[in-house]
């Protein structure tokens, strides 16, 4: 179940930090990311699994992934984002499940086309949303039980049970009448990401001199840094990669 007293009071801290129309801003390009879903699906089809030519640019965890890293995980990459693309679930979390020792950026990939393939009803699960190998992330935070996600269970199960959550969240959401601004379908998204950013202000604060967090990004930004679309920066890259294939 999702703990409403946390999550007001994160948001509550969030909230002023977060420019007026910041929130509709953010919607659109997440609504410009699923529009552009078949021309990021053609980008991987073009790419034929060339390690050099995977829109990898597309998730913030395989952005930076050095050479040798995209080589090694390839042919993978490619044909996790074709089974998505084919809308056919039990294969492509039984391919997940099947992959020993994933690198740490292998679900980030891999549910960001399964959510492009089916956007209404599979969450985009980032690391900053949960990662299993330390329990710690967003969902986590709002949780009134963190013990209910099992972190040796295969990860189609995980992603049943943040699935079944981000549900949860967007009614609780309703219910108590916060982020009225943001569409439902990209409410529970954008509300993990401020819980996330205000989380990592807060340790960042206990960690660091004043003078050292003066310097640290703006709030929004970094929350645009977690959604992944900071300044459209993966829409403008995806049309930069399209004009050289």
């Amino acid at each position: 179940m999702i703990d409403a007293e946390a999550l007001k009071e994160f948001l509550d801290k969030a909230e002023p930090f977060i420019p007026e129309d910041a929130f509709g801003s953010w919607a659109e390009q997440l609504d410009q990311r699923l529009r552009s879903a078949e021309r990021q699906f053609g980008l991987v089809q073009q790419s034929g699994g060339d390690p050099e030519k995977l829109p990898w640019h597309l998730t913030p965890a395989t952005r930076r992934l050095p050479a040798a890293e995209r080589e090694r995980g390839a042919e993978r990459a490619y044909a996790l984002a074709r089974l998505a693309e084919s809308g056919n679930g039990q294969h492509f979390w039984e391919f997940v499940d099947s992959w020993e020792e994933r690198p740490k950026w292998a679900l980030e990939w891999a549910t960001y086309w399964f959510y492009l393939a089916n956007p209404e009803r599979a969450p985009w699960w980032a690391r900053w949303l949960y990662n299993p190998g330390n329990q710690t992330g967003a969902f986590v935070l709002l949780l009134d039980d963190p013990r209910v996600m099992e972190p040796r269970v295969p990860p189609s199960q995980q992603y049943g049970q943040i699935a079944q959550g981000m549900g949860l969240l967007g009614a609780v959401l309703e219910s108590i009448h916060r982020l009225p601004r943001v569409p439902d379908s990209h409410r529970p998204l954008i509300c993990l990401s401020l819980v996330y950013a205000v989380y990592m202000f807060t340790v960042t604060s206990w960690r660091m001199t004043t003078e050292f967090t003066q310097v640290l990004p703006p709030f929004a930004r970094v929350v645009e840094g977690l959604l992944g679309i900071r300044h459209g920066e993966g829409v403008q890259l995806e049309q930069r990669e399209s004009q050289k294939l």
